[in-house]
């Protein structure tokens, strides 16, 4: 099975965006991975963390003690975070490639030992760019505004610098994509900005129809799930939602780069 059913490249539309997300969820090697380690991941932070919840912050004993598990369930929640997003985008490069078919798990692993670390260092490169100029701007601007008294200017430069924040965000995104077909890092940044040209409010507007269905699907797993202990069900949750979203990211890539 392929994420991208029978159709290839500029043949593919919103609802090939939208349906390979429930495709991508009945392919195990796709999906399993993910969803496992979500919920292992969630149950092992509900352990982690679930001692200072139920005594409360001022039964701790101290700052120290409330720091260590803290910093290991954010520990434990990034690093899956980077594997679930290196292998989610490798194996949906795989699953939309010219050889149509369904990737292995091993097949999958191989990948991402030769371009895992491009995938990685070109999401921190767009993470850096983006929310780093986002912030170093609006903290300088709105600082400046705030310090003049004008509360407007406030308002309308947040505005302003979201736009920017959204446009750095779609001609960079497809960085990781390049990164996981085969590019280095900084290659797979500039091919983004590129080749993104001329595609952007099909981005925008297919990434927003795509979070309104699947906003839609999410909550019905939500209700499947509902009995289940709430560490495990929200993480079953999130880990669908992640699937959804690499498997239409692919899709969204191959309809970009389409000749």
């Amino acid at each position: 099975m392929s994420l991208l059913g029978a159709k290839k490249g500029k043949e593919l539309g919103f609802s090939d965006f939208v349906s390979s997300a429930v495709r991508g969820l009945f392919m195990p090697y796709f999906s399993l991975p993910i969803i496992v380690l979500g919920v292992a991941v969630g149950y092992a932070t509900d352990l982690v963390l679930k001692p200072i919840l139920v005594d409360g912050f001022e039964n701790v004993g101290s700052i120290g003690a409330m720091a260590g598990p803290i910093a290991t369930a954010s520990g434990i929640s990034i690093i899956t975070g980077i594997f679930i997003a290196v292998y989610g985008q490798i194996y949906g490069a795989l699953a939309t490639s010219a050889k149509a078919g369904t990737p292995t798990i091993g097949e999958a692993f191989a990948v991402i030992g030769q371009r895992g670390l491009s995938v990685f260092a070109a999401g921190l490169l767009v993470t850096l760019a983006t929310v780093g100029i986002f912030i170093v701007g609006l903290v300088v601007v709105i600082g400046g505004a705030i310090a003049a008294n004008a509360g407007g200017v406030t308002t309308g430069l947040f505005i302003l610098f979201l736009v920017v924040f959204i446009y750095l965000s779609m001609r960079l995104g497809q960085a990781g994509w390049f990164a996981a077909d085969g590019m280095g890092a900084i290659d797979a940044v500039k091919a983004s900005w590129s080749r993104t040209q001329g595609h952007l409010m099909k981005i925008f507007f297919w990434s927003l129809g795509g979070a309104v269905v699947f906003t839609a699907v999410g909550a019905l797993v939500g209700l499947l799930t509902s009995s289940l202990p709430t560490a495990i069900g929200s993480s079953i949750g999130t880990g669908v939602g992640l699937v959804f979203t690499y498997a239409s990211g692919a899709v969204l890539y191959r309809r970009i780069t389409a000749k």
